[in-house]
């Protein structure tokens, strides 16, 4: 990024935080640093004291995602306040940095209280903006349309593969077998394995494009059997992802999903993308960003929860919300939260339970309907469970009406 991109960067953050008198910074990838942009009410001496946050960690990984989704992205911190990122890529599709707007309250102030770590913190929780729903995702899409003429290619790992790339690679290993004939390039393997291990996607992507074309050369372009060379490599690479640092049953669980979606890559081109974007994904996984991200989908279920609480919610919707298998969501929900998904839930029930029972004209049995309880005799075990008191003899004391 050149230092008039900066200064421009800059100069538009500027404008973001005095039209949404909230923060907006930018981040500059390459040097790995955050860049002024307008007050910050929270996050530096106005109640967050999270001293495992690092700031270019949490925004790098904003504007990181925001490349991989379309220009633009919206999460959440381990205080469960909003940021917006968005993008700007160089010609290449390699990620330059972008800008962040937030944090920001997003629904009601009081949610954001009751679900913030920090003790302390409702001083500058309220002075920061808050924002709907609705606003937040304008934030987003102007975002992302004043920074899409600043970038380049698209960022992301489909991009990575290119159908010159894999000809250029072909013609050689072409060459190559013409003059010294290999029934399975085992050795590159073993060195694909090593640069996923170090991170290295420039390294990776190029000895990929190599090997794709062997399997291809030596499947004699058959699709049915490059299919079953690709899965073997599938096989491969979640190994070596594994031992960089990710979690296996994770990685166990995208496998099986990745071989149902094999199924869709009906020829050459498409499974060298396909294959392209796993690597690639396996990749991300062993980035410093983890934590991160297991903080943002545990807002995303919570988010979930607090959106459908009325309704039946089971564990396997969850986990398709936030595309986790249900054993890792689990256990990451357990290690964020301090509790699991299921007493989460019933406490959010009881929570809007408590509300509706200071109308005494409702039933029990309209109050357990209306939290998602099936059955109130459990209603009221759980409630009793999690206040000390019977749901009628609390209603008995809490009545207005």
């Amino acid at each position: 990024m050149t230092e008039a991109e900066l200064e421009l960067l800059q100069k538009y953050a500027g404008h973001l935080s005095g039209l949404t008198r909230s923060s907006c910074r930018v981040v500059d990838s390459r040097k790995q640093q955050v860049l002024g942009g307008g007050p910050d009410a929270f996050c530096r001496g106005g109640g967050c004291s999270n001293a495992s946050c690092e700031l270019y960690a949490t925004y790098a990984y904003g504007c990181s995602e925001a490349g991989r989704w379309g220009g633009k992205y919206i999460y959440y911190c381990r205080e469960g306040l909003v940021f917006v990122a968005a993008s700007v890529t160089d010609d290449m599709g390699g990620l330059e940095g972008g800008l962040v707007l937030g944090p920001i309250v997003m629904g009601r102030l009081d949610d954001a209280l009751a679900d913030c770590r920090t003790p302390g913190a409702a001083e500058g929780l309220s002075r920061l903006e808050n924002f709907s729903t609705r606003q937040v995702n304008d934030a987003a899409e102007l975002m992302a349309a004043v920074l899409s003429p600043l970038s380049g290619a698209p960022y992301g790992p489909a991009i990575s593969y290119r159908q010159e790339d894999i000809l250029q690679a072909i013609y050689a290993e072409r060459a190559r077998l013409e003059q010294e004939p290999c029934p399975y390039p085992v050795d590159m393997e073993k060195r694909l394995q090593a640069l996923i291990r170090e991170g290295d996607k420039p390294g990776a992507q190029a000895l990929l494009n190599d090997l794709l074309a062997r399997i291809f050369l030596i499947s004699n372009f058959d699709l049915d059997t490059s299919r079953i060379r690709v899965v073997e490599l599938l096989t491969l690479l979640s190994r070596a992802t594994i031992d960089a640092g990710a979690d296996s049953a994770e990685i166990i669980w995208f496998n099986t999903e990745c071989v149902k979606a094999l199924r869709s890559c009906h020829t050459q081109d498409e499974l060298g993308a396909w294959i392209t974007g796993i690597m690639h994904r396996f990749i991300n996984y062993t980035f410093d960003f983890s934590s991160l991200k297991h903080s943002d989908t545990v807002y995303k279920v919570i988010e979930y929860i607090r959106a459908n609480y009325s309704q039946k919610i089971t564990l396997d919707e969850i986990a398709r919300h936030v595309h986790f298998s249900k054993t890792y969501l689990s256990r990451i929900f357990k290690e964020e939260t301090g509790e699991n998904i299921s007493a989460y839930i019933n406490r959010i029930r009881i929570d809007k339970a408590k509300l509706l029972l200071a109308d005494k004209g409702i039933s029990l049995v309209e109050v357990a309907s209306l939290v998602g309880f099936e059955d109130q005799s459990y209603f009221t075990k759980v409630f009793k469970a999690l206040t000390g008191t019977p749901p009628k003899r609390y209603q008995e004391s809490r009545a207005r009406f």
